[in-house]
């Protein structure tokens, strides 16, 4: 089979592998496509996967074949999951970390991983009906999360984001307003004692995965506010406002998931919010690459070229 391994820095070299040998509760997969995430950007950019030289993790596929023990899957069966070493025409995964892909549902808006994580995340952070929300990045994961807010009730959304066009990505999914972060104004902060004590939002999700975005997202929640940590920070240290955060008494969510077998409850609830009509995750691919144009998916992950959401690989 072909796969994309990491051979250096910004470098994949596509190579003939073997198939994936399955276990007796295996599933083999053949992949049809798989989410480029910004998780694995720095491995990437550095040239070292810790984990292995095979990346991609946000799998859509056919079941290719079962172990002895597989039940509940079959050969030609559409999947997703939690599914590893993606940016290949094989994949494999233990039966308990593989789902069903709903009828009706594109490959493209069937990404399981990505859909667990916002449900998740979703799920931790506790929103009031009619509650004052700010979302601070809006790229694949904040539009997904801001859309996910809407369905518990909250009121108001406002989107913070870097770049224009990411921020009219989120009206067009249910935004109610919208800021470049450095045009936030004072107005928007409570980051002073006795002055605008009833300001700020009552729930912010920071989804940038980035220090000013933290900076940013702990400034405008308001006092005894709710702030949800859905950004990948595992790249390294990050400071916080620790006097402001106790000060405000503010309510801290770190809003990841660690437990597999909650991720995939988490996935079959997104799919099946997908497939109702309630989450629209198809409009949030918005480049599409071969395998052989792998280092060009990540490269539009850095350079985020106009109307830039998510990048597939296309096996």
């Amino acid at each position: 089979m072909k796969a994309a391994k990491l051979i250096g820095k910004q470098t994949h070299e596509i190579i003939s592998a073997p198939l994936p040998e399955i276990g007796p509760e295996d599933v083999l997969v053949k992949v049809v496509l798989c989410g480029v995430c910004a998780s694995e950007l720095e491995a990437w950019q550095s040239g070292v996967y810790t984990a292995n030289p095979y990346m991609g993790h946000e799998v859509v596929g056919h079941v290719s074949a079962v172990g002895e023990r597989v039940e509940k899957f079959e050969v030609g069966q559409r999947v997703t999951g939690l599914i590893l070493a993606g940016f290949a025409e094989y994949a494999k995964a233990h039966q308990s970390l593989v789902t069903h892909v709903p009828h009706g549902l594109t490959d493209e808006e069937a990404l399981g991983e990505p859909l667990g994580c916002l449900v998740s995340g979703a799920k931790r952070t506790p929103v009031a009906y009619g509650d004052k929300v700010a979302i601070v990045g809006a790229g694949y994961m904040g539009l997904g999360f801001l859309q996910l807010l809407q369905l518990k009730g909250a009121g108001t959304i406002t989107a913070m984001d870097i770049r224009q066009d990411a921020l009219d990505a989120a009206k067009h999914f249910g935004a109610s307003d919208g800021f470049l972060s450095q045009d936030v104004t004072d107005d928007h902060r409570v980051i002073t004692y006795g002055v605008n004590m009833d300001g700020g939002y009552d729930v912010v999700a920071e989804v940038s995965g980035s220090q000013p975005g933290i900076d940013l997202a702990g400034e405008i929640t308001g006092v005894h506010g709710v702030l949800s940590i859905v950004g990948f920070h595992q790249k390294g240290p990050r400071s916080i406002n620790m006097e402001l955060w106790n000060w405000k008494a503010l309510t801290v969510i770190n809003a990841h998931e660690r437990r597999d077998a909650e991720m995939m409850t988490c996935i079959d609830q997104g799919l099946s919010l997908i497939a109702c009509g309630r989450l629209n995750t198809k409009d949030l691919i918005s480049h599409r690459f071969s395998l052989e144009e792998i280092d060009k998916a990540f490269g539009s992950l850095v350079e985020k070229p106009a109307g830039y959401t998510k990048a597939i690989v296309v096996i």
